[in-house]
């Protein structure tokens, strides 16, 4: 995991010459000072932070410390279970309205899954399809596996997206792309919040064939 900047203490300063015990005393009190007026402001604006829409706080609400708890566990979770609870995190972590029908989950062989999305080996774990639901390669196992529950999850954010018709104005192959962008965009957010170290992305260059136009 990459990570942007990194504070570190310069050791190698040479030591100050030392002060009177009167401008010792002014310089703590001013450093005391200045101290308590950046802390107050640090906790006023991690509360302004996370109370502003579309911004994620660093610091957990009940309802992210509620999901690890409920969905970041190896505990075995049934998949009758398991498919509300997900559908519960979106409901949480994205704009859709979730729909009281839930969508059906299979499992079926890996080569099924890449029929299904590549129509030829690939690497798909999970597929959804309009109208039929979730195909998850049967060796997923997301009753007990955090990671294959993002998978999961990843396949729900396609159904929740198919019934609210998200961008159902913009050519396919855009609407297939932009939706796939923010399906891995969630996963990473639902494996954060869970605490696991696993992290993913999506790297297809572009929308649609700049000969065709699809």
């Amino acid at each position: 995991m990459r990570v942007s900047h990194v504070f570190s203490m310069n050791t190698d300063k040479r030591p100050e010459p030392p002060m009177s015990h009167g401008w010792f005393v002014m310089w703590l009190l001013t450093i005391l000072f200045f101290v308590g007026e950046g802390f107050s402001t640090g906790m006023a604006s991690r509360e302004e932070t996370s109370n502003i829409p579309g911004v994620y706080s660093n610091y957990p609400s009940d309802g992210a410390r509620n999901l690890s708890q409920m969905l970041g566990q190896t505990h075995h979770i049934p998949m009758e279970k398991l498919v509300p609870d997900l559908l519960v995190a979106l409901d949480q972590i994205t704009k859709y309205r979730i729909p009281d029908a839930l969508p059906k989950v299979r499992k079926v062989p890996g080569h099924v899954v890449q029929q299904y999305a590549c129509q030829k080996p690939c690497g798909a774990l999970a597929v959804y399809r309009t109208g039929e639901g979730v195909y998850l390669d049967e060796a997923m196992e997301p009753e007990t596996n955090v990671f294959a529950r993002s998978v999961l999850l990843h396949e729900l954010v396609h159904y929740v997206q198919d019934m609210n018709k998200e961008l159902v104005d913009i050519k396919e192959c855009e609407r297939w792309y932009r939706r796939e962008q923010e399906a891995y965009a969630l996963q990473k957010r639902f494996l954060e919040i869970v605490g696991s170290q696993i992290r993913v992305a999506y790297s297809q260059g572009q929308a649609c064939d700049p000969d065709t136009g699809e």
